[in-house]
Order: structure tokens, then C-alpha cells, then sequence
């Protein structure tokens, strides 16, 4: 027998899942994948992009602040799990559909001469136009290097101060690096925005508290909502992929926040949809497929001849696809889950010991 005092400590109690975050993350995708959807009225665009990407970021940093001491190597191998091995799964799904279609219809117009190799060149860079075969997995590596910079200034700094220092970093690159036209690898172009947007996430995390009822965070919603339309609608198209952020790298920053808060606020109302705190669990694989579903439903609807003549895919059009490409999720996740939980981040299981027969 052991000494009684050799017992193992008790199990640390697990993380309680916030729903307001689910939630703030299942608008978030909606946003993004309805921004995406051919026939979006280009107001909702500009709302929307002014501040969804920052979002992700925001809430990334949010959750992400719990893995600060972990040492490097250990949060490099996660990360990888988590963020690059479903990026290169769902590129090679992406390609393969791409290089069975692409001679077909419009396509061939655009990709019919190029060769079978040359995506590859964005998938090797992770620069978002050179992913022409799944625009929306440009995000993926951005995160990683994101994610992987704030572990290594959080060794040595508060996440207040990191959100500090990025912040004139993050305005100044923004009004010298877009003009030279020039785009880097894996992020490193958005990097100095993106961290400060992961850092004040994680700042956020513990000095911020969610409301915690409906009525407060309604009204502290209201209140932020006036002046991010204003920011939002003065300061211009906003998109963070082609490294535009609109007139004002200042009117962009001060947009994105407020609506950051606004969704933020809204999140205990939005936390009470099941269906949308579903949304935001699965956020990763939506992100990944929403682009390969419209493309199959538009080359549906291409060689149906639904868009014939000067005829253009309208609100209705996108709202459908987009509600397609969510729902389509549902029984992807089943399948991924059950037999390549690897694609979706996700640690295999672990197999029961085999029983001897006797």
C-alpha cells in the first residue's frame, strides 16, 4: 500500500463553456458567411466587414489568454493541430474540387489555362488572394501567427500592455504597408492589426466582464451601436484579407471596437439560440466549407441557366446559400467527427484496449 498522503491530487474541475462567447462567435461566422454570398446588398457588406474579421481576433484572444504559460513548443504543437493541419485538409478538398471543375462553365474563362500546380502557391503562403480556390483559409494562418506572436510577448508582458504598444504599431502599418502593394506570408501583412485586436481580447477577458442580463447588455449595445454605424458607414468599404481598412486607420480601429461591443453586449440575448451557440461551437468547419458549397450551388445554378442573360443572384439568392451552407455543416461534422476528428482540430481518440478472447 502507498503512504496516504501519495494519493493523486483531484482532478482540476473543468472549464465551464461561456455561451455568450458561442454565441458572439456564431454571429460573427454568420456575418462573415452571408458577406461572402453573391447578391449581399453592398450596405450589409460594409457593415459587416467593418468589424467581423477584428472580431474573430477579439474573441481568439478571448479564449486564447489560457494558454499563456504553456511553453513554447507545446503551444506550437496545439496550434498546429488546431489551426494547420484543418487548413491544409480542407485547401486539399477545396483543390480537388477545383481541379475537377475547373474547365467547366465561367470557370474555365478565369482558371482554364492555369496549371494543375499553381494553387499550391497559396496554399505554401497562406496570402489570401493566392487562394483563389478557398478565399476564407487565408484566416487560419493569419490566427497562427497571431496566436503564436502573443504567446511570446505574453511570456514577458500583461496583455494590456501588449494591446498598448500594438496599437500605434497597428495604425502606422496600416497607413505605410497597404500602398507598397506588397503581401507577406502567413499573416505576417495583418499581423501588427491582428494582435492588437488578440490582445485586447485577452485584456478584455479579464477586466471586461459579459453582462450578465438581457436588459444591461441590451442597453450597453444601444449605446454603442450609434457611433460604430457612424465610424462604419464614414469610414468606407473595410476588408481585412486585401489589406483594405477603409479612409482612416483610426475610423477603423474605433469602428471595429465599438462593433465588437455591440455583439458583445448582445450576447446574453444571442446566447439563449441553441441553434446559434451551435453555430459558434463549429465556427471552424463553416469557416472552412461555407466557399466550397456556394461554389457548388452556383455552378448548380450556373448550368441550370438561372442566372442567364444580365439576370443577377439577389438578397434572397445569398440568404438561401448561406443558410445551405450552414445547415450542410450538420451532417459534415457527424462524418468529420466520427472519422477524421483530426480535420476539425480535434485529438483522435483514444482506442479501448483490445479484450482477450478466451
Amino acid at each position: 500500500m502507498g503512504h496516504p498522503d501519495s494519493s493523486p491530487p483531484p482532478s482540476p474541475a473543468p472549464t465551464v463553456r461561456d455561451l455568450r462567447i458561442d454565441a458572439a462567435k456564431g454571429i460573427a461566422i454568420l456575418l462573415v458567411v452571408i458577406g461572402h454570398a453573391r447578391g449581399v446588398p453592398g450596405t450589409l457588406v460594409l457593415l459587416a466587414y467593418s468589424f467581423c474579421v477584428p472580431l474573430f481576433f477579439f474573441l481568439s484572444g478571448w479564449l486564447g489568454r489560457r494558454g499563456r504559460d504553456r511553453p513554447p513548443g507545446q503551444a506550437l504543437a496545439a496550434m498546429s493541430r488546431t489551426l494547420l493541419v484543418p487548413y491544409a485538409c480542407f485547401f486539399l478538398l477545396a483543390y480537388a474540387y477545383w481541379l475537377l471543375t475547373r474547365h467547366v462553365g465561367e470557370k474555365a474563362a478565369r482558371w482554364g489555362d492555369l496549371p494543375w500546380w499553381d494553387p499550391f502557391t497559396g496554399f505554401l503562403t497562406g496570402i489570401g488572394p493566392d487562394l483563389y480556390v478557398q478565399p476564407a483559409l487565408w484566416f487560419l494562418p493569419a490566427l497562427f501567427t497571431t496566436a503564436m506572436a502573443w504567446l511570446l510577448l505574453a511570456r514577458r508582458l500583461r496583455p494590456g500592455m501588449i494591446a498598448l504598444l500594438c496599437l500605434p504599431l497597428a495604425l502606422l502599418w496600416i497607413a505605410v504597408f497597404p500602398p507598397t502593394r506588397l503581401r507577406l506570408p502567413f499573416g505576417l501583412d495583418v499581423l501588427p492589426v491582428a494582435l492588437f485586436f488578440y490582445a485586447c481580447g485577452a485584456f478584455a477577458s479579464t477586466t471586461l466582464p459579459l453582462p450578465r442580463t438581457i436588459g444591461r447588455g441590451l442597453a450597453g449595445a444601444a449605446l454603442l451601436a450609434a457611433p460604430w454605424l457612424w465610424l462604419a458607414w464614414s469610414n468606407g468599404r473595410v476588408d481585412v484579407n486585401q489589406l483594405r481598412f477603409g479612409a482612416s486607420g483610426l475610423a477603423f480601429i474605433l469602428a471595429a471596437l465599438c462593433g465588437t461591443g455591440v455583439v458583445l453586449m448582445a450576447s446574453p440575448l444571442a446566447a439563449r439560440s441553441a441553434a446559434l451557440c451551435w453555430i459558434g461551437r463549429n465556427s471552424l468547419l463553416i469557416l472552412c466549407t461555407h466557399f466550397l458549397v456556394f461554389f457548388v450551388l452556383s455552378g448548380v445554378a450556373s448550368l441550370a441557366g438561372l442566372f442567364a442573360h444580365d439576370a443577377r443572384p439577389g438578397l434572397a439568392w445569398a440568404l438561401s446559400i448561406s443558410a445551405i451552407a450552414v445547415a450542410a455543416c450538420v451532417p459534415m461534422r457527424a462524418v468529420l467527427v466520427r472519422h477524421a476528428p483530426w480535420a476539425l482540430g480535434l485529438r483522435t481518440p483514444a482506442r479501448p484496449p483490445a479484450t482477450a478472447v478466451a
